[in-house]
This record gives C-alpha cells, sequence and structure tokens, in this order.
C-alpha cells in the first residue's frame, strides 16, 4: 500500500493496521525460501512491540508513522546483520545508518534486510547466494540489481517503499523492471554513513516507491546533512526554469539490443510529449555514454577493490565467481591511469555543462532491454554491461535521477524511462515526472489502456484463480481495503466455495481487496469466465474512491456463512483447516 493508504488505515483503525501488519509478516515468513525476496526478516514479537509503542504518537510529529519499509542489506540497520550479499562478511552493526534513523525517527517500521547483487556488484539481481528475488511481473525474467530486493519487495506488497543503493544504475534498473518509481538523489546530499561502499566516492542511497509522492515524502527526511560523511554536501537545491526544455538522445546513440517492444514505447512516448507541448530536441548522448565506459573498463574499478578487495582474496570460496573476477580486475590500475580516465572525464563533462545550460531536463529509456534469468547465466557479463548503457555515467557527470515506469509490453513487461539533469535538480525531476502523470503519460495514470479491479476471493495472488488474472497480463497494484459498509460471505452452498462482497451501511466491515490493473481491452473476456451468483460493479475503498470490484447478488446470501468479522478470505480458508 502507498505511504497515504496506510496512514488513512491508522486513523480509521488502529486494530486492523495492527492486524494487517502482522498477517503481512507472517505471509513475507512463509515465502521466505521461495521468493528470496529478503535475507533477514524482523521476527513477529518484535514487530508487535513497535507497532504498540507508536500506538499514542501523532503523526503530525511522525511523518512516517507506522509505515513499513524494507532496506537493501548493504545498509545498516540496528538489530539486523549485514551481509552485503555475502553470508561471511556478515557482521552486526550497533547503529543503523544514518538515513535509516532518519526514517525510523519519523516513525517507520523497518521490516527487513533485502536480497542484493553481492557487494552491490551487478545489474541483474542474480548475483546473489540467497538466490533470485522473484519479479512479479514475470519471474522467468530478472528483477533487476544490485538492489533487487529491494525493488521486488515493494511489488509484492509487502512495504509502502525501500532503501537501495545507486553506483552505476542499481536504483533505477531494477524500477525500471519492476514498474516502480527509482530515485536517484544527487551525490552527496543523503548521507552514506552507515553503508557498506562500492564505488565510495560514488554511491548514493536511493529510493523506491510506488509513486513519486511517496519518494518526494521519504527524499526530504532522508536527505539531511551528516557531519560524519565526508562526501556529504548541503542540500540547496536549484530552482527550476520557467520553460522546460528536455533532450533526447539522437536516434543513432539509441540502443534496445534487439528489443522492439521496448523501441516502440520510448518512440510514442516521445511522440505523446510532444503531442502535450513538450519542447524535446534531439542532441548527440555519445559523450555520456563513452563517460559511462570509464567505470568498468577503467580505475574506478580499483575504487571496488578498495572496498573489499582484501576480503575476497581471503575468503573467495566465500564469493561468486563473476564478483569476484570483477572486484579483484580492480587490483592492478595504477595511479597514472587514475588520471588518464580523469581527464577523459572532465572532458566529457565539459560538454555535458554545456547541455545542460541549454536544457533543463533529459530524457531516455532507464534501460534498453530485459534478459532472461537463463540468458543471464550463460551470458552474466556482456548482459550486465548491454543494461548499464544507460546508467553507467550518471554519478560520474554529477548527476541527480528519477527513473518512472512508462508502460507494459504484450508480454506484461515493465518499459520505463529516466529524467536526469545536474546535481541538486532532484525536486525539479519528480515535479516534472509528476507534470508527466499528470498528462497520463505514465503506466500508474488513469489511462484508459487499465481498469483497477478488486478482487477478494481466490483471485488473489495466493489464490487458486489468480492465474485468469495472468492470462490476461493484468498486474498486481496493492493491497487495500473497502470502506466499513461491507458484509463478507463465504458461500459454501456453492461448488466450489467462493466469496461473496454485498454493500450493508449498518452491519458492515472494511474489507481486504486486491487492486489489480486489468487491461481494459480484455476486461470483457474475463468477466464471461465468472459464475452468477458473482457480478460486478463499484465498491468504495477506504480513501473514499470508487473501483470496479467483484460483488455478489443478494439471494445468494440469505444462507451463507457470514465472515465479515475475518475481513479476509485467506484468514476464512485459515479457519476451515
Amino acid at each position: 500500500m502507498t505511504i497515504d493508504a496506510i496512514k488513512s488505515l491508522i486513523k480509521s483503525d488502529v486494530g486492523v493496521y495492527k492486524n494487517t501488519l502482522l498477517a503481512n509478516q507472517m505471509n513475507i515468513i512463509s515465502k521466505l525460501k521461495d521468493e528470496k525476496i529478503f535475507i533477514s526478516v524482523l521476527d513477529i514479537k518484535t514487530l508487535e512491540a513497535k507497532i504498540n509503542a507508536i500506538a499514542d504518537l501523532s503523526e503530525y510529529a511522525y511523518p512516517l508513522l507506522g509505515i513499513p519499509f524494507a532496506v537493501k542489506d548493504n545498509i545498516d540497520v540496528k538489530g539486523f546483520e549485514t551481509t552485503a550479499g555475502c553470508k561471511a562478511y556478515g557482521f552486526t552493526p550497533t547503529e543503523s545508518a544514518f538515513a535509516v534513523q532518519l526514517l525510523e525517527a519519523a516513525g517507520a517500521i523497518c521490516i527487513g534486510k533485502t536480497n542484493m547483487d553481492q557487494f552491490a556488484t551487478g545489474l541483474v539481481g542474480t548475483r546473489s547466494p540467497y538466490g533470485v528475488a522473484k519479479n512479479y511481473f514475470n519471474e522467468t525474467y530478472i528483477p533487476g540489481g544490485s538492489s533487487s530486493g529491494s525493488a521486488s519487495a515493494i511489488t509484492a506488497g509487502y512495504v509502502s517503499f525501500s532503501l537501495g543503493t545507486d553506483t552505476a544504475g542499481s536504483g533505477r534498473i531494477p524500477a525500471a523492471f519492476q514498474n516502480l518509481v527509482g530515485v536517484k538523489p544527487s551525490k552527496g546530499i543523503v548521507s552514506n554513513s552507515g553503508l557498506v561502499p562500492a564505488c565510495k566516492s560514488l554511491d548514493c542511497i536511493s529510493v523506491f516507491a510506488n509513486n513519486i509522492q511517496d519518494s518526494r515524502t521519504v527524499f526530504d527526511i532522508i536527505s539531511q546533512y551528516d557531519e560524519n560523511d565526508v562526501y556529504i554536501r548541503a542540500n540547496q537545491q536549484l530552482h527550476k526554469s520557467d520553460r522546460v526544455k528536455i533532450a533526447i538522445p539522437l536516434a543513432e546513440n539509441l540502443k534496445f539490443f534487439g528489443n522492439a517492444e521496448f523501441e516502440n514505447a520510448f518512440k510514442e512516448l516521445v511522440h505523446k510529449m510532444i503531442c502535450c507541448g513538450y519542447s524535446v530536441t534531439e542532441i548527440d548522448f555519445s559523450p555520456m555514454f563513452n563517460a559511462a565506459g570509464l567505470l568498468y573498463n577503467g580505475p574506478w574499478v580499483a575504487e571496488r577493490y578498495h572496498a573489499v578487495g582484501e576480503f575476497i582474496e581471503q575468503n573467495e570460496k566465500d564469493v561468486l565467481a563473476t564478483t569476484s573476477k570483477i572486484i579483484l580486475g580492480g587490483k592492478t590500475p595504477s595511479a597514472s591511469s587514475y588520471f588518464d580516465a580523469e581527464y577523459k572525464l572532465k572532458s566529457f563533462k565539459k560538454v555535458f555543462d554545456k547541455y545542460a545550460l541549454e536544457f533543463s531536463a533529459f530524457l531516455m529509456p532507464t534501460v534498453g532491454t530485459i534478459y532472461k534469468i537463463e540468458e543471464v547465466e550463460k551470458n552474466p557479463i556482456q548482459l550486465n554491461s548491454n543494461l548499464g548503457y544507460y546508467t553507467n555515467f550518471m554519478n560520474l557527470l554529477d548527476c541527480a535521477a528519477i527513473a518512472l515506469p512508462v508502460t507494459l509490453t504484450k508480454d506484461n513487461l515493465p518499459f520505463g524511462v529516466t529524467l536526469f539533469a545536474p546535481a541538486l535538480n532532484d525536486l525539479n525531476l519528480m515535479e516534472l515526472g509528476e507534470d508527466m502523470l499528470a498528462k497520463e503519460l505514465l503506466s500508474w495514470s488513469n489511462n484508459t489502456g487499465y481498469i483497477d479491479l478488486a478482487v477478494c476471493g481466490a483471485h488473489k495472488r495466493s489464490g487458486s484463480l489468480n492465474y485468469q488474472l495472468k492470462d490476461i497480463n493484468a498486474f498486481y497494484k496493492e493491497t487495500a481495503f473497502t470502506s466499513g459498509d461491507y458484509r463478507f460471505y463465504a458461500l459454501e452452498h456453492f461448488s466450489p466455495v467462493r466469496p461473496g462482497l454485498v454493500k450493508d451501511t449498518e452491519g458492515g466491515a472494511k474489507i481486504e481487496v486486491e487492486i489489480w490493473k486489468v487491461p481494459a481491452d480484455k476486461l470483457g473476456s474475463f468477466i464471461n469466465k465468472i459464475p452468477a451468483p458473482l457480478s460486478f460493479g463499484k465498491v468504495t475503498l477506504e480513501d473514499e474512491s470508487e473501483v470496479t470490484s467483484f460483488l455478489c447478488e443478494a439471494y445468494a446470501v440469505i444462507n451463507a456463512k457470514e465472515i465479515t468479522h475475518l475481513q479476509s478470505w485467506e484468514k476464512y480458508l485459515e479457519s476451515k483447516l
């Protein structure tokens, strides 16, 4: 659920909120081995104590009061082991990272540490001894890395936001592959104190969220000055210009690695932006892409060796072969090679700074394609390099960036773009993203392509009929509750047994539902599969919005078993065991 949805639930019914978070955590624990999203999670007893501790606090003093979030396992959280994706490296920190401290001081609750590419070396999400975090859009495809679990935790509906890191694209690529917003802040405005470094001079703690509003809320909280971080800089955001001029790459700069769906999606977005009145100009992105080549083919890989190289040399059996090969390769660059690369980088930066005088923002695909897990396993280095084509230069050229979801392909795979600009334009980029959202250019805007559908029974993610939604390329959006005006029944006199949802303003309660985005052109075929006495209509959610939902004809509940007090179909099924 979004931050606002959780806040609304706390306001309306603290008891339901508590039960929801506890049930959510039990669900995480039960699926830990199958989904491989988390490396470690908060135990139920500790979570309950944290929830009870916030019961009497004010949301005005604690802007994230009770909001569940997850943290990539190279960022310290007190009470959790930090492994950086390598068990042998693990240690228990005495305090949380500075950014985590700020979030917890705002009332947020860290429910677990997430899976990642080992030592944050990778963009694929497959370089982990803990397995590959599930990509809910299509689990045969990679989730994106290195912050894979942090993205999957949101896609799964477990948390409202999460922290990742971004040195070469790890805060943007998982967002692109899982239809999320990914904020890569300007270097140094979010403290890296408590972060296991990859490249200390380039690392950024990043934010994943369902929408820009939630991203902005978290960003505002964590972008505070930290005296203990040697790379910290004052967060003095720049004022946006009156006219928004956007630069995109020349056609010959673009690479989609054979993915025609992504190529067409980018062209269509640019066309729509021009139709909406945006000033869009093609320019030569070669200097940026040439700068990207310095990250792994230049001496900056030595910074990765500086961070964990000695540990790997002493514990090579505990480190994945690909990770070891990349990081140990950083032992050989000389000091003079660093200066050669630095001089080249300065020349590329000079060109970029000149562009920045003319354009207020730059736009390009976040990634040119996506790969299946088996494809990456067969060719791990080259395919990872392909994914970094659009991302690797950002921190070298000192940019702020935000990855935004745009659309789903016919294979139900998300395609997204990245807006970027020189450092300290973070808020300007978020506002531009909000403007694109308002113009219905992004995939979670209320466009006519998808219809929100609330499901309350076997069509939920854990249900036996969920495949019917997957078959029509619907995708999970969030878990929510109806308003308190509904009664819930188990229609046990039908075979198979099914739920019945009926509106009743006098004896009702809030019922848990899942919201799925259903392609509008396929909703009719889906409805035709649904047997009587179920029907479709509008239900009111607890935030007072209305969505299309399963309902039940009144005659069917006359002799049915009422389960309103259970508030969810899963609890009814558990009661039958």
